[in-house]
């Protein structure tokens, strides 16, 4: 394990920041569209049942299958980052609308009435009597919508946005207990702190924590934290933009992807290096999790991708399984060009034959030659 970790050092730091990355700007995003609306929901009493209901909804919704709904969308969906911090922040935005609704609705009536006795608008009666009170209780939807963002982040591996996923995801391909412990112990480790820091800056505002007192040196320093997370926040966001900007004014590149399995990744590697040789730029867009492979090419996505002909004829067009190989193949030419108006190239010379093993005496004490047989 040690060498394990001295050969690949700067590739796991790396992924631990595409996974902070990731982390950081959706809930950045979860922040900036969850607090209005719990404020809004604290005051329109009426949409309190449909936006927290709307909310309940999309955090039920199964993370592969969120990613897979998103990647045919136009300007919101493809793969990459975008689809996944989209994702990342639907889960995020409940527990913050939820608590920043129950913290400001907490707060005390007399304490409410008496802001108003003395004057203030509802303006400053939010700002700087409800907020102030509540920050505790909206830090906690804070803290719950983190933890939460960095472990659905590890999904976001299989829709080819990076972080420490795609060590997990090719750990468990690969039966591999090193890159397994590579991608979920820096996973662990940053909700642990992430659920730490949060828990500790909680406290510094929670009023019934301060025994009475008014500010001091605490409570300067979490303000002073909370700033300097709020521009970390906004930093990552706006690097991200900008980062995902340049790189889509590229032109000329060919994108090959791959499904989530060797086989796939080393076909299609074989393409990428075929094009390559032609002076060909390519963008090699692997490991993406089964059938999303195909969403992907017909949103535009990716420009090929190796397939068979029997998973594009059973899985894609649902059809019933036949044993011609060329009338599976010259179905699935014409129907792909027919429905996606994609092209099937020739086949590439070989196939993928599978076999059933057993144990050599179980076969010999059963005399079992053929598959029909062991059925």
């Amino acid at each position: 394990m040690n060498e394990f970790l001295r050969s690949n050092w700067s590739d796991i730091v790396a992924h631990v920041a595409q996974h902070v990355w990731l982390v950081l700007i959706s809930t950045a995003i979860a922040i900036a569209i969850a607090l209005p609306l719990g404020i809004l929901i604290t005051r329109r009493k009426r949409l309190r049942g449909p936006l927290l209901g709307i909310a309940n909804v999309m955090q039920t919704i199964p993370s592969l299958a969120l990613f897979g709904f998103l990647i045919p969308l136009p300007f919101i969906g493809g793969i990459g980052p975008r689809t996944a911090i989209i994702a990342l922040v639907f889960y995020a935005l409940l527990p913050i609308i939820r608590n920043t609704v129950t913290g400001i609705l907490g707060v005390d009536r007399n304490v409410r009435e008496a802001a108003v006795a003395m004057g203030m608008t509802d303006r400053q009666v939010l700002f700087q009597v409800e907020l102030p009170l509540a920050m505790s209780v909206i830090l906690t939807g804070v803290r719950v919508a983190v933890v939460i963002t960095i472990g659905v982040a590890i999904i976001a591996a299989e829709v080819s946005a990076g972080g420490l996923g795609e060590y997990i995801f090719r750990g468990l391909r690969m039966d591999d207990t090193r890159l397994l412990l590579a991608g979920a112990v820096p996973s662990a480790l940053m909700a642990l702190i992430a659920d730490f820091g949060f828990s500790a800056i909680e406290r510094r505002f929670d009023p019934s924590a301060r025994s009475g007192r008014a500010g001091g040196p605490g409570r300067t320093v979490a303000w002073a934290a909370l700033l300097i997370g709020v521009i970390l926040m906004s930093y990552s966001a706006w690097r991200g933009m900008k980062s995902r900007a340049s790189s889509s004014l590229s032109h000329g590149h060919v994108t090959v992807g791959s499904k989530d399995f060797t086989e796939s990744n080393l076909l299609a590697e074989i393409v990428a290096q075929m094009l390559e040789a032609k002076n060909i730029q390519v963008d090699r867009v692997f490991d993406l999790a089964g059938n999303l492979t195909h969403a992907a090419l017909t949103a535009g996505q990716i420009d090929l991708y190796p397939e068979y002909t029997g998973t594009a004829f059973a899985a894609i067009l649902h059809h019933q399984p036949i044993s011609d190989p060329k009338a599976v193949y010259d179905q699935v030419k014409r129907e792909y060009a027919e429905k996606f108006n994609l092209e099937v190239s020739p086949q590439l010379g070989f196939d993928n034959t599978f076999a059933i093993l057993i144990r050599g005496e179980d076969a010999r004490r059963l005399n079992l030659k053929t598959i029909s047989q062991a059925a």
